[in-house]
């Protein structure tokens, strides 16, 4: 094609012809950059421009059906509220709980792949949500991305260890052909000093500045309600919680329904990184399943601790409701 050698001073409309010649000998033709480039007399990498500006200039439009329904007056409604980067609200399809969950994890996991990116730190909490997240990308999305995955908090979960930070920052490594890093310590120490100790370990220190810096987490929201944590905090100590005003946690710390941490002697002897450091973040990814968790969302996303949400059609519903 001639006119390729005089591209660049063409006319706005002579451009768009072809721009659209060449998309769609991409798109319906289904040629090769390569073949392309060799029927127009160019470059392979000028193929890959145009077609990109095509896109860019609207010439292209890539449409993407999702294996989910979406509610996207809840998606609009939330994301203008909250000044949200990103949302997923999954319409509802019936009143089972664990394939209700089981497509939140979809979603999420189709969303983190977008995201993920060659050298990425993705920094990764604990919990239900996420283990099933983590479950659905080692079986279905595994790629050779070399990311690393670190934990965001000492270890929690110790009667479900497959679904505690370490664990899951392996397996989600996994997933992608990545590394992981640990962090050899328990969530909760006996007392502050012991903490204080602890971080100025080397291991522990440079796993915790590794997270502080994450370009992206990958977390859920715990719900006092809901009582999430009853297998590792008693009854008693969630109880008070609540009676301070706690309505959930992200990363081990706890909040009210306006996203304040409470000061309480559990954040005192805490292993993990801060809530300033979870807001800093660029891409704070959460997760969140039942109408017992809109709470702990509302407070979370009040407090500004996440910009991207993935959740299902009743805890939007609960979430908009309560927040006016």
């Amino acid at each position: 094609m001639e006119k390729m050698k005089s591209y660049e001073s063409m006319s706005v409309q002579e451009r768009w012809d072809v721009l659209a010649a060449v998309a769609n000998l991409y798109y319906n033709s289904e040629l090769t950059q390569s073949q392309i480039a060799e029927r127009l007399y160019t470059s392979r990498s000028k193929v890959s421009r145009m077609l990109k500006e095509a896109r860019e200039l609207g010439i292209v439009q890539i449409h993407i059906r999702e294996p989910w329904e979406r509610n996207l007056v809840y998606e609009t409604r939330l994301k203008e509220l909250f000044s949200l980067k990103t949302v997923r609200v999954i319409a509802a399809k019936d009143a089972d709980r664990g394939r209700e969950l089981q497509r939140i994890a979809e979603a999420a996991a189709y969303y983190l792949d977008s995201i993920v990116k060659h050298g990425m730190v993705v920094g990764i909490s604990w919990g239900n949500t996420l283990y099933h997240i983590v479950k659905h990308i080692s079986a279905n999305h595994r790629k050779n991305i070399p990311i690393t995955v670190v934990p965001i908090m000492g270890a929690a979960n110790i009667k479900s260890p497959e679904k505690d930070a370490l664990d899951l920052a392996k397996d989600l490594a996994s997933a992608y052909g990545g590394k992981y890093r640990y962090i050899y310590a328990p969530l909760f120490l006996n007392n502050r000093e012991l903490k204080e100790s602890l971080i100025k370990e080397e291991n522990i220190r440079s796993v915790l500045d590794l997270s502080r810096g994450a370009d992206a987490m990958l977390t859920s929201v715990g719900s006092i309600v809901y009582k999430s944590w009853s297998n590792y905090l008693s009854v008693k100590t969630l109880e008070a919680l609540a009676a301070k005003g706690a309505v959930g946690h992200i990363g081990g710390h706890f909040y009210d329904v306006y996203g304040h941490e409470l000061e309480t002697t559990l954040s005192e002897r805490m292993i993990g990184i801060s809530l300033a450091d979870i807001q800093r973040c660029p891409e704070v990814v959460c997760a969140a399943c039942g109408e017992s968790k809109a709470e702990a969302v509302l407070g979370a996303l009040r407090g500004g601790l996440i910009n991207t949400l993935v959740l299902d059609e009743r805890c939007a519903e609960r979430i908009l409701e309560t927040a006016g």
